[in-house]
């Protein structure tokens, strides 16, 4: 039977100090008398080592993203070796990420680090509180200086003064250290050593491979707890549709019922909500009114109304609830989460990354295109394609699209940088985006950036940097959408609709309750509209968000959908007025030009149809409202509780 491990302490009296043999190997401190080691069994290193191989095996792209952000962040190693006290008081060398700025040690001396210290690099925080330093110490146990599970290893410096102030303090040293540890689960890094030695004299007692695997779980689910917040939830998110090539994310639709369904977007709801309600308190939960609570709502009830009257009711009602999912409560989760500057500041700059990393793949696709596809071949996904380049995302306007709504967030970490290092990453990163929107040669994603990035650069550094950025930018826009075919003599039909102006001119000659509700949202494919001329499904497929909207949702959904669009952008408008913390207004200015980029993207194709698109854009729209909502001063107005139960 498994003991209580917060109630029982063993008695330590039974353990007589002897003093070492002659023929032990020197320690650390020979002068103190150390306790009989435990001796250790053959089956438990051979379990520990697999344990290990297979978790560095498993960690592999984790710990190459590490490296990655340690070595960008901060001058110096990537690893922090330091001298440790292990079994029998033997000293030896334990490997882990650097989370501390060059010298921090020498400067922090013989104290634990504090909660207020600030010898940290950019991400070492993070990188301590998620666990991640410590995945080099698999190394240790392989070596067989460390357990998985063990009393924690301890710096010299502190070894005399604890063995001089702590009674059987050298009872921690009959094991080898642990990368975790009975204190660690029911304690923390901040219990006291005192304290720490009466949970590893509990575990030296009790001490079996079960109790061992326990506490690994343990560690695990405390660690995922710490850091799977809804801002690590959506990132992984995004990260999971924007890299997974779009051909693949199709593939996991589902038949049911004569419906076509996503289990991700279920995933999307479950996780987002989870996130908000785990959080509660158990009898209430508060939400927050929105500038974009109305507008939704509107929305919404017309698409319901849309597919109440359509041909194929459950398949509209799925692409209302498309609608929701993938959108309107990701963006609700964010506002109602946890939400603060530091989640703020957090998730643009994650944004930022993930748009990087994105525009280096498609770079490297452009490089590795001809390796990759044969000569002639249609290359889309991951080739080139004939506009451009296309990553991950499936078309050159989705890549601009994506890198549209991510580069304002370059620009905002690079208007909060405090230093240089920092700011020449991050102008660095801006650099790499400019180029992946360059050579999308998207007419529309030239256009936007050629407005977006001066008018980010004029207001948020100098009217130099903004003159230079639209004297670049302006002559390739122009360049790419005077050669785009079909420039010319437009009408508001070709404005309005592009490819599918015909669709648009003949719009009033529909039925009134298609012309003003459409046949069902996100059914364009599997019904067709009652036009009066004949064109092809797959020309109105291929037209943009407009068309779409008009099509499926009638008139009165693509009105709602452009009143939510223009109530966001000029709610952060007039926020940004207001708002004193300059960081914050960066990024309240960072979401406006994004949903500016989004809002032009939509009159070339549909960003509402990729997933990765819908995402990042509705995460956005959170974060700058979530801004306004609880960071602008007035969140006590915003504020409604819901009372649940009694």
């Amino acid at each position: 039977m498994t003991p209580n491990l917060a109630t029982t302490v063993p008695s330590t009296s039974k353990i007589l100090p002897l003093r070492p043999r002659a023929d032990e190997q020197p320690r650390a401190f020979g002068a103190r008398a150390i306790p009989p080691g435990l001796p250790e069994s053959g089956l438990r290193y051979l379990i520990q080592a697999a344990c290990a191989l297979l978790a560095a095996l498993a960690l592999l792209p984790v710990v190459a993203l590490v490296a990655i952000a340690v070595k960008l962040t901060s001058p110096g190693p990537l690893f922090y070796a330091g001298i440790r006290v292990g079994k029998n008081q033997r000293l030896y060398t334990m490997y882990k990420f650097r989370t501390l700025r060059i010298g921090s040690e020498k400067k922090i001396g013989g104290r634990l680090l504090s909660a207020q210290d600030d010898f940290y690099t950019p991400i070492g925080r993070f990188l301590k509180k998620s666990k991640l330093d410590e995945v080099p110490q698999l190394w240790n146990v392989l070596r067989g200086e460390m357990n998985f599970v063990g009393p924690r290893p301890l710096r010299p410096i502190f070894l005399e003064r604890f063995l001089d102030e702590i009674p059987a303090y050298a009872d921690r040293f009959r094991v080898a250290p642990g990368m975790t540890g009975l204190a660690q689960v029911r304690g923390g890094y901040f219990t006291s050593p005192r304290n720490k030695l009466r949970y590893d004299q509990l575990y030296i007692h009790h001490r079996t491979l079960p109790l061992d695997a326990a506490l690994v779980t343990l560690t695990a689910l405390k660690v995922l707890n710490r850091w799977l917040t809804l801002g690590a939830f959506l990132l992984v998110l995004l990260l999971f549709v924007s890299f997974l090539p779009q051909a693949n994310l199709e593939n996991l639709y589902v038949e049911r019922l004569g419906v076509r369904v996503n289990p991700l977007h279920g995933l999307i709801a479950f996780g987002a909500l989870w996130m908000v309600l785990r959080r509660a308190p158990s009898d209430r939960l508060q939400i927050y009114r929105t500038p974009l609570n109305l507008p939704i709502a509107v929305f919404l009830l017309l698409a319901l109304a849309s597919a109440f009257t359509s041909s194929a009711p459950a398949q509209a009602t799925r692409g209302a609830a498309y609608y929701l999912i993938t959108g309107f409560v990701v963006m609700m989760a964010i506002v109602n989460g946890t939400f603060n500057r530091r989640f703020v500041y957090r998730a643009i700059n994650a944004v930022a990354l993930v748009s990087v990393m994105i525009s280096v793949l498609g770079i490297l696709e452009l490089v590795l295109a001809d390796f990759l596809v044969p000569a002639g071949a249609q290359r889309v996904g991951l080739g080139v394609s004939t506009l451009g380049i296309s990553s991950t995302l499936g078309s050159p306007i989705a890549l601009a699209t994506y890198l549209l709504l991510g580069m304002p967030c370059v620009l905002a970490s690079v208007a909060r940088s405090q230093t240089r290092e920092s700011r020449d990453f991050w102008v660095a990163a801006a650099v790499i985006c400019l180029i992946g929107v360059l050579l999308t040669r998207s007419p529309v994603g030239l256009a936007a950036l050629s407005l977006i990035a001066p008018l980010y650069a004029w207001w948020h550094f100098s009217a130099l940097w903004g003159s230079i950025c639209f004297a670049s930018l302006m002559p390739v826009a122009v360049l790419a959408v005077v050669r785009h075919p079909g420039i010319g003599d437009l009408g508001w039909a070709d404005l309005l609709c592009g490819s599918g102006a015909a669709f648009c001119r003949s719009i009033g000659e529909l039925p009134l309750k298609e012309m003003l509700l459409g046949i069902g949202p996100r059914t364009l494919g599997e019904i067709s509209p009652s036009l009066p001329l004949e064109i092809p499904e797959n020309a109105l497929l291929a037209t943009n968000t407009n068309v779409h909207l008009l099509i499926e949702n009638g008139v009165l959904g693509w009105l709602a959908m452009l009143w939510i669009l223009f109530a966001g952008i000029s709610s952060l408008y007039r926020t940004q007025k207001t708002i004193s913390d300059p960081g914050l207004r960066s990024i309240l200015w960072a979401v406006i030009y994004a949903m500016v980029g989004f809002f032009l993207a939509m009159w070339a194709f549909d960003p509402f149809d990729n997933i990765a698109l819908q995402l990042l854009f509705w995460g956005l729209v959170g974060i700058g409202v979530g801004t306004e909502v609880r960071l602008g001063g007035r969140s006590a107005d915003y504020r409604i509780a819901l009372k649940l139960g009694h």
